[in-house]
């Protein structure tokens, strides 16, 4: 039986973070519940800390962004406690999941054994179920494997009544300790931004600034050492010297901004490597617009999004050959995988997109990515998640 999206119902988010804090997370979750909030009639309620990545309690405790109601809460050492109608709830939608989530499965185990469970709990882990192992001090990593692929398998199995993979790599992975019948694989989407005339609705003072950088290559992501923005860095010695590296995020990590300025001062690069900041909208699109090249040497993705989104903008992206990653960028036909550490292979792709005589199949290849790019906006996305959830309803 096909649900009835006319039928409203209550969805409860659990996350770590959201807006104004900006990352991959963050803008899922704004842009799909903001469509089912509007489109599709769900009543949104998100609740989340009161921190940013690096500031705590910062936030106001309640605020309505969107048609979204935002209620935040101090977080502790084991997390924070969302005030949450669980004997009334219709949907409960945990997005991430580390030893902080367990706990939510763990509560709602217990009131399924009592029978008390009336809701339909849905799982986004966001790649936190499978995450690049490597990132972790080694005792943290094995803890978190432990919990992971035991009781944290176990419990999603036991009561999760659907999982959303954000990528076909990501479900391959998960089903290798989750029941494959509730994993459904729902990719990101494109902002509508991305559809949209970037050069006549952009705002003055980025084309301004945009002019400023003159020829520039592109990153965008948080400043975390798992985006492993110094395999560019390191590339610039070996491309023109007017080639400038932008890079477009928050910051995470003061530690490894730290790093990345110390590399940059060693191979006098401090004016060719640039720290936007935060750009969101239409202007974030200008920026991808005006670049030679989209360069993500990430360590780990889960889905990569902001590929797409360069490819949207006609962008040849230049990506690691790990994860997620080669399955949206096709080495030699729409942009180049290589391996993650090879600094001279990126300034190799980058300094031949420049030459001249690769011209006509520059041309070509953002043709191309411009069509494969835009195949599915947000709005695509949350009526899939619209389906899933209702879906799960009926079962319950």
């Amino acid at each position: 039986m096909k649900p009835d999206k006319k039928t409203k119902k209550q969805v409860d988010v659990i996350a770590k973070y959201f807006y104004p804090v900006s990352g991959g997370v963050e803008t899922n979750i704004m842009q799909t519940y903001t469509v089912l909030a509007d489109t599709f009639g769900w009543d949104v309620t998100i609740h989340v800390t009161v921190n940013s990545y690096l500031e705590k309690n910062i936030f106001p405790p309640e605020e309505t962004i969107n048609n979204l109601k935002i209620r935040r809460y101090p977080s502790g050492l084991f997390g924070f406690s969302p005030s949450i109608d669980w004997d009334n709830a219709d949907v409960i939608a945990l997005h991430n999941f580390d030893v902080f989530f367990v706990r939510f499965l763990f509560k709602t185990y217990l009131l399924k054994l009592f029978g008390k469970k009336k809701f339909a709990l849905m799982l986004t882990p966001h790649g936190g179920f499978n995450p690049e192992w490597s990132t972790f001090k080694p005792i943290v990593r094995e803890i978190k494997k432990l919990y992971t692929y035991t009781l944290g398998a176990w419990l999603i199995n036991a009561v999760a009544d659907g999982m959303r993979a954000v990528s076909e790599w990501e479900y391959k992975e998960a089903t290798k300790y989750i029941i494959p019948a509730k994993v459904r694989v729902i990719d990101n989407g494109l902002e509508d931004e991305a559809y949209i005339d970037v050069e006549k609705f952009a705002s003055e003072e980025i084309k301004r600034v945009v002019k400023s950088y003159g020829r520039y290559v592109i990153q965008i992501g948080r400043v975390y050492p798992i985006k492993n923005y110094e395999t560019t860095i390191e590339s610039l010695q070996f491309i023109p010297n007017d080639v400038k590296f932008v890079i477009v995020g928050p910051l995470q990590d003061e530690a490894y901004e730290r790093q990345l300025f110390e590399l940059i001062k060693k191979l006098k690069l401090e004016n060719r490597v640039v720290f936007t900041g935060v750009c969101r909208g239409i202007d974030k699109y200008y920026l991808m617009r005006h670049a030679i090249a989209m360069v993500h040497m990430a360590l780990w993705e889960s889905y990569g999004n902001v590929l797409r989104e360069g490819m949207s903008q006609g962008l040849i992206c230049i990506t690691s050959n790990v994860y997620n990653m080669p399955l949206l960028v096709k080495d030699g036909t729409n942009g180049f995988c290589l391996p993650v550490y090879d600094s001279k292979k990126v300034a190799e792709k980058i300094s031949w997109i420049i030459d001249r005589k690769n011209a006509s199949r520059v041309e070509q290849m953002k043709k191309e990515n411009i069509l494969l790019g835009k195949d599915q906006s947000w709005k695509e996305v949350a009526g899939k998640m619209d389906l899933f959830y209702r879906e799960a309803l009926l079962k319950i």
